[in-house]
C-alpha cells in the first residue's frame, strides 16, 4: 500500500510540473509578443508578480483564510524565495536579450545536470541510472532544440554572460528554496506571499511613476495581466505542489519541457518552424521524461 501511494504521488508530482511547463512555453511566447510591443523586461516582470500575487492572495482570502496565517519563523525561507522568484525572470531576459538565446537556455537548463552533480556529492552516491539516462536525454534534446553548436562563442557579450550565469544560479535558488520553503506552508501560500516579496522588491527598483506608458495601452494592459495569470499564478503554484512531491533535481529535469512547449506554441502561433534536429530534440526531452517515470520512488519526507 505504501509502494501504490508513493507511485501515484510521483506520478502526480511529475504531471504537476510538465503541466507548469506547457503554460511556462505559453507565457514565454506572449511574452515575445510583449517586449516587440516596446514592455520592458523590468516592467513586465513587476506586474506579472503584482498580477499573480494579488490573485492567488483573493483566492486564499476568499476560500483559504487559514493558509494566509504566517508564523514568524517561516518569513525567512519566504523572504528568500521571493528574492530569488523575484531574479531568476529577470536575469533570464536580460541574458537572452544580450546573448544568441540558444547560448543563454543551454546555460540555465543545466541547472539539472548541476543539481544532479551536487545530490551525487552531498549524498556520496550516484545517481540512479534512471537520473542519468533521462538527464542525458533531456540536455541532449535542449541542445538539438536550441542549436547552440550553430553559434560562434567568440566575441560573446561578458555582461550577458554574466546574467546567464546568474539566471542559473537563481533558478537553482529558486527550486531548492522553493522545496524547503513549501515543506511548512502550501504551495498556494508560498507562492502568493513569494510573489508579492518579488513585487514589493521590483517597485523599489522601478516606482510606479517610472512605469512605461505603453504598459497602460489597453491591449497590452491585457496581455500582462493573462501572463500574471496563467505565466505566474497558475505554473509557479504548480511547481511548489511538485516540489512537494519530488526533489529539486527530478523537477529540474521534467522543467526541460518547457522548452519543447514554447518550440511547438510558437510553430502554431507565430509560424516559426521546427528544423528535423529541433525535432529529434523534442522527441528526446520526452524519451527522458518518460524514464524518469520508471524510476523507483525514494521515502517521502516529513513535512
Amino acid at each position: 500500500m505504501r509502494r501504490r501511494r508513493d507511485i501515484s504521488t510521483q506520478f502526480i508530482g511529475y504531471l504537476l510540473v510538465m503541466t507548469a511547463a506547457l503554460l511556462f512555453g505559453f507565457n514565454g511566447n506572449l511574452s515575445r509578443l510583449l517586449f516587440d510591443e516596446g514592455i520592458t523586461p523590468i516592467t513586465l516582470v513587476q506586474f506579472r508578480m503584482l498580477i499573480g500575487g494579488g490573485c492567488l492572495f483573493v483566492v486564499l482570502l476568499v476560500g483559504r483564510r487559514k493558509a494566509l496565517i504566517v508564523r514568524p519563523r517561516h518569513w525567512g525561507w519566504l523572504v528568500a524565495f521571493g528574492l530569488s522568484l523575484a531574479l531568476v525572470t529577470y536575469t533570464y531576459f536580460v541574458a537572452i536579450s544580450l546573448l544568441p538565446i540558444a547560448i543563454a537556455l543551454v546555460i540555465q537548463f543545466s541547472a539539472a545536470a548541476w543539481m544532479t552533480l551536487g545530490e551525487a556529492i552531498w549524498r556520496r552516491r550516484l545517481p540512479s541510472r534512471y537520473i542519468l539516462v533521462a538527464l542525458l536525454c533531456t540536455f541532449g534534446g535542449i541542445v538539438l532544440l536550441t542549436g547552440v553548436w550553430r553559434f560562434s562563442f567568440n566575441g560573446l557579450n561578458p555582461v550577458g554572460l554574466l546574467y546567464a550565469v546568474l539566471a542559473l544560479v537563481t533558478y537553482i535558488a529558486y527550486l531548492l528554496l522553493g522545496r524547503r520553503a513549501g515543506r511548512d506552508l502550501s504551495p498556494l501560500s508560498t507562492t502568493t506571499y513569494g510573489a508579492l516579496v518579488a513585487t514589493v522588491f521590483w517597485f523599489c527598483v522601478q516606482p510606479p511613476w517610472r512605469v512605461p506608458a505603453s504598459t497602460w495601452v489597453p491591449q497590452n494592459f491585457l496581455l500582462i495581466c493573462i501572463v500574471g495569470i496563467f505565466g505566474m499564478a497558475i505554473p509557479f503554484s504548480l511547481m511548489l505542489g511538485s516540489l512537494r512531491r519530488l526533489d529539486a533535481t527530478r523537477v529540474g529535469i521534467a522543467g526541460m519541457l518547457e522548452l519543447v512547449a514554447a518550440g511547438v506554441i510558437a510553430y502554431f502561433w507565430l509560424g516559426q518552424r521546427l528544423d528535423l534536429s529541433q525535432i529529434v530534440g523534442s522527441l528526446l526531452v520526452l524519451v527522458g521524461l518518460t524514464v524518469l517515470q520508471y524510476e523507483k520512488p525514494e521515502p517521502l519526507e516529513a513535512t
